[in-house]
């Protein structure tokens, strides 16, 4: 039987053509209308598959004429049951329910003859026709469930799959973003750190020597002062390289102090302390405590960022005081500078503003501007506590 069941799984059109042939050889004994009629009948059923409802449109228009010719009934018949499974089966409920009406009319219309003309055996007969019909629909009704059963199931499968795989692609993309985070990290740390190591190495090296070179300048200035008053020329070119060495070591000592305050080494409160009692503008300074202090760039940045905007505050803005306020906040290191200065303060391609804009996205940081004309500004920064 399962041999039986895939072959006409794999010749669906073959079956057909053998189901028609068997239903039309059972009207050879009939009338030569019924013959016809019942051949006619029995073709039907070899288009089912590409046309059902058409099919049992014709079907059930023979069945029709053999009832308008009072042709007996015969097992052609049963075409129409096997049309009306496939229409139940293989198109909406809507229409396979007006085909079932239509089947059982024929039935009804059948039975209503005179019972002298066919007797009792062939009234049975159509009442099992009439049950017949009920139980083809049923089963190709049957059939349309479970197809669009396992469609949903199949459309679902799918569904879920795709959502694995969504699902998959987004974990590798927040892993990618995470590599990329920690990645981008390390390299602000190994930054921050290295131009610690430069600074480090000016003050202890170049700026060393410097000093001991400028003092020894000023002992042979010194010694000439004392040995020789005639050597004007020679006293000359000392006193020259002695201010040359003192211009280079202040030179040098804003430099190091540009690639990385040594004040910050004592904390971030500390070195905005330092700034704000430098800064020609009075100062309101309030830095809030935290468990831990942020990472060396960070705060690296913070000190840079309120550099610059004091300095702004001082050249642009006309006021006579300023506030810096920084606190923590949902893991974010965040400052306000304040003034009460002119505003109209704005973000200019190549200006201040927008060079420390550039600086704290390199850290994925944020920077906001409230600057109304005539009023206060109000520059908000908000840095990760970690880079």
């Amino acid at each position: 039987m399962p041999h039986v069941l895939a072959w006409l799984g794999d010749h669906a059109r073959a079956a057909d053509w053998a189901l028609a042939v068997l239903l039309a050889a059972f009207s050879v004994n009939q009338s030569p209308a019924g013959i016809v009629l019942s051949a006619a009948l029995a073709a039907t059923v070899v288009a089912r598959r590409q046309h059902p409802a058409v099919a049992f449109a014709a079907a059930a228009t023979l069945e029709a004429a053999k009832i308008a010719l009072d042709l007996r009934p015969g097992i052609t018949d049963l075409a129409l049951m096997v049309l009306l499974y496939t229409l139940a089966a293989n198109r909406p409920r809507r229409i396979s329910v007006a085909g079932l009406a239509v089947s059982l009319l024929a039935s009804a219309v059948t039975v209503v003859r005179p019972a002298a003309e066919y007797g009792s055996p062939l009234f049975a007969t159509v009442i099992g026709v009439g049950g017949l019909a009920v139980t083809a629909w049923v089963l190709g009704d049957s059939m349309a469930y479970r197809r669009a059963y396992y469609a949903a199931l199949e459309e679902r499968a799918a569904q879920l799959e795709a959502e694995r795989d969504a699902q998959a692609r987004i974990a590798t993309a927040a892993e990618r973003a995470r590599a990329l985070q920690d990645s981008r990290a390390r390299a602000v740390d190994e930054s921050a750190a290295r131009l610690r190591r430069i600074e480090r190495d000016l003050h202890d090296g170049a700026q060393v020597r410097l000093t001991a070179l400028a003092m020894t300048l000023g002992e042979i200035r010194e010694c000439l002062d004392i040995a020789d008053r005639d050597s004007d020329p020679v006293r000359m070119l000392v006193e020259t390289a002695h201010q040359t060495a003192k211009d280079t070591l202040a030179e040098l000592r804003d430099l190091a102090r540009g690639i990385h305050p040594p004040v910050l080494d004592r904390g971030l409160d500390a070195a905005l302390s330092a700034l704000a009692e430098t800064s020609s503008v009075p100062v309101v300074l309030q830095v809030n405590s935290a468990p831990e202090r942020p990472s060396p760039a960070i705060e690296a940045i913070t000190y840079f960022c309120a550099a610059e905007l004091l300095a702004n505050v001082a050249k642009h803005s006309a006021a006579t005081r300023a506030a810096i306020s920084v606190w923590a906040q949902d893991g974010q290191l965040v400052m306000t500078i304040t003034d009460n200065g002119i505003g109209e303060a704005h973000l200019v391609p190549g200006g201040g503003l927008a060079g420390l804009l550039h600086r704290v996205q390199t850290v994925d940081g944020r920077l906001s501007i409230d600057s109304p004309a005539g009023g206060s500004t109000i520059i908000t920064i908000e840095l990760p506590w970690h880079a």
